[in-house]
């Protein structure tokens, strides 16, 4: 089913719908259960409205619910939300002068959701008259900089404000009246570490005595299945047997950042066409719309009449960069709801995750830059004794990319 369409060479009498088609509404009932309705929205130069069906030009019908816009809306990136194993990437808007007053909507996947957004916030720009002729938002370039400058790569979804509390109240209140794109994560959970950002930070949390500091230098270990392996170097002469070290895979794939990302985040039967160290997988505590605690078995193919399964329970933090660019984090965790498992092992992920990241396309191909990285120590008593098992097991997780 087509969930939305694009408008274009509309005649004169509907001459102000910017872009209009099926969105879902996502909410929540008195009695806490949620739900989900395909609701048809329009956007308007100066209105968002949503219908219970198609609204007909010759038999128009009154909305089910709409919002004024003007240049005090908003944007608000909520971020993911699970609903009986549907992902659902949902997006808020409302007027900063009545937040009270909000229309939610939600798509299946994420491009959807970024053209939604996009659109909204050029229709809020052109209420504060900002946008130039040819349609562009007159500061997003100079956004986009100041961003990079600040600290290698912006992000639309946890960044907060980049301008300095020093300045005038008044000119402060003006760029900030430009930062329409705000979210309800708090950003990185913290003692999650971001291996994406900088090269010269390090893998592991120093804080932990059996985690090791780095500088983050790599060293390219195997090219296999249109893979590059790296793994990294440490400044230290000893490390814990059953502490690996990091190792990533990094390829390059003809697709699009949204479907490559929108395969990294599932958890149900796709992953089986991809990953082959995945078992099962579940949803244990949302956090918010970008983090939230996973419990995952892994399927290993390593003597496995001998050795008993691997299971992890972990953390996972997502964003959104400027550039386009997707980054998902992993880091083990404890939670009450996800114990130790009977007849599985519980190993214990130090950092990991993927940073998707847009190329250039090539004769007309699109291709996407995929890093996968792991550092991951599988736990049991023969991991120290049997250091292929650790090996082969990292390997064979970090193939997932080709």
């Amino acid at each position: 089913a087509v969930l939305f369409r694009r408008v274009s060479g509309m005649s004169s009498s509907s001459s102000t719908v910017v872009y209009e088609g099926w969105m879902v509404r996502h909410g929540r009932r008195k009695i806490g259960r949620s739900f989900i309705h395909m609701r048809y929205f329009v956007l308007e130069t100066r209105l968002l409205s949503y219908f219970k069906r198609k609204p007909q030009h010759k038999m128009p019908k009154l909305p089910i619910k709409s919002l004024h816009i003007d240049g005090n809306c908003r944007v608000e990136d909520r971020g993911l939300k699970m609903h009986h194993g549907h992902m659902l990437y949902v997006l808020s808007v409302y007027n900063k002068r009545e937040k009270h007053h909000r229309i939610t909507m939600a798509a299946f996947n994420i491009q959807e959701a970024l053209i939604w957004k996009e659109k909204i916030e050029m229709v809020i720009d052109q209420q504060q008259g900002v946008v130039s002729p040819d349609g562009n938002t007159a500061f997003s370039s100079s956004q986009q900089n100041a961003g990079v400058e600040n600290g290698r790569k912006s992000s639309s979804s946890d960044r907060d404000s980049q301008y300095s509390h020093e300045e005038e109240e008044e000119e402060e209140d003006n760029h900030r009246s430009l930062m329409r794109r705000t979210t309800i994560g708090n950003g990185p959970p913290e003692s999650l570490h971001d291996w994406t950002r900088g090269n010269d930070t390090g893998i592991s949390d120093q804080g932990s005595p059996a985690q090791v500091f780095s500088r983050g230098h790599w060293r390219l270990v195997r090219c296999q299945n249109g893979l590059r392996i790296f793994e990294e170097l440490q400044d230290v002469d000893y490390l814990a047997r059953s502490c690996s070290r990091a190792m990533k895979a990094v390829g390059v794939v003809e697709a699009s950042c949204e479907a490559i990302f929108q395969l990294v985040m599932s958890m149900d039967t796709t992953r089986f066409e991809w990953d082959c160290s995945f078992q099962y997988g579940s949803l244990v505590e949302e956090v918010d719309g970008h983090t939230a605690i996973l419990y995952h078995r892994l399927q290993l193919d390593w003597f496995s009449a001998f050795t008993w399964p691997r299971d992890l329970c972990y953390v996972r933090y997502w964003r959104r960069n400027d550039d386009g660019s997707y980054v998902v984090l992993f880091q083990s965790r404890e939670h009450p709801n996800c114990g130790p498992q009977p007849g599985f092992v519980r190993a214990h992920i130090e950092s990991g995750g993927f940073n998707i990241s847009p190329l250039k396309s090539r004769n007309g191909r699109v291709r996407t830059q995929v890093q996968h990285l792991m550092q991951i120590d599988l736990k049991g008593w023969g991991v120290g004794y049997l250091p292929s098992f650790q090996q082969h097991s990292l390997l064979h997780m970090l193939n997932s990319v080709a």
